[in-house]
């Protein structure tokens, strides 16, 4: 099986949201937010992301507060975190204006019962002109909805949708050597619920099966 990034329409998704919110229109925000069931591919597709684009990409932690975040912000900008808490955000909001980089922050959910984190987050867009990438689970779009000032500067809203029969073959035909007919395409994507994680497994499983059983194409009936 291969080791390879394979792009899938939620992929596409995010590339084209990424492209349209790197605009260089005053007064138009410049933050997105993507959400959906895990194992979809969020954190993947942004990893991704970053690694290509020079984005700066952040878990959030369960205990995470507003200094906390400050703190990794700056150090992994390249600065050494000023003590006092205003110098901190200073400190930050300056490499921001000068690194220039964007800001892609995973499982928000975690912060969302915290407003000084959220407000934090959005004094640093608004006064760095930073753009910002929230990625959550399946309820991020509503546990946000309580922060109007921060919810209002969302241009893009965009749910990553469990993998559909296209988004297998192609990541049979990509990733695998072994031939997939169209009712093992079809029994992979409704067995593993669209999840990437499950796909991958079966296709791994299905090498085996045809290794075993030498042949070249598997069917729905070679899974059972």
């Amino acid at each position: 099986m291969k080791d390879y990034f394979v792009t899938t329409k939620n992929v596409m998704k995010f590339h084209a949201v990424m492209a349209r919110i790197h605009h260089k229109l005053k007064g138009v925000e410049r933050m997105a937010l993507f959400f959906g069931d895990p194992g979809l591919g969020k954190s993947e597709t942004a990893l991704q992301y970053a690694a290509n684009n020079g984005s700066l990409y952040i878990r959030m932690k369960k205990l995470m507060n507003a200094r906390w975040f400050l703190t990794e912000l700056a150090d992994d900008l390249g600065g050494s975190p000023k003590w006092r808490t205003k110098d901190l955000f200073d400190q930050c909001c300056e490499l921001l204006r000068t690194r220039k980089k964007t800001l892609i922050l995973d499982e928000v959910d975690y912060f969302t019962q915290d407003s000084r984190v959220t407000e934090t987050l959005r004094d640093l867009h608004d006064i760095a002109g930073t753009p910002m990438i929230f990625i959550g689970m399946n309820q991020a779009d509503k546990r946000l909805k309580r922060y109007p000032h921060l919810w209002d500067r969302f241009i893009e809203i965009v749910r990553f949708e469990p993998l559909d029969n296209e988004d297998v073959a192609k990541m049979t035909k990509e990733l695998s050597e072994v031939q997939f007919s169209d009712d093992a395409i079809e029994w992979i994507s409704r067995t593993s619920e669209g999840k990437i994680r499950g796909i991958i497994g079966l296709i791994h499983r299905a090498e085996r099966i045809a290794q075993g059983a030498r042949v070249r194409t598997i069917t729905a009936r070679d899974f059972k």
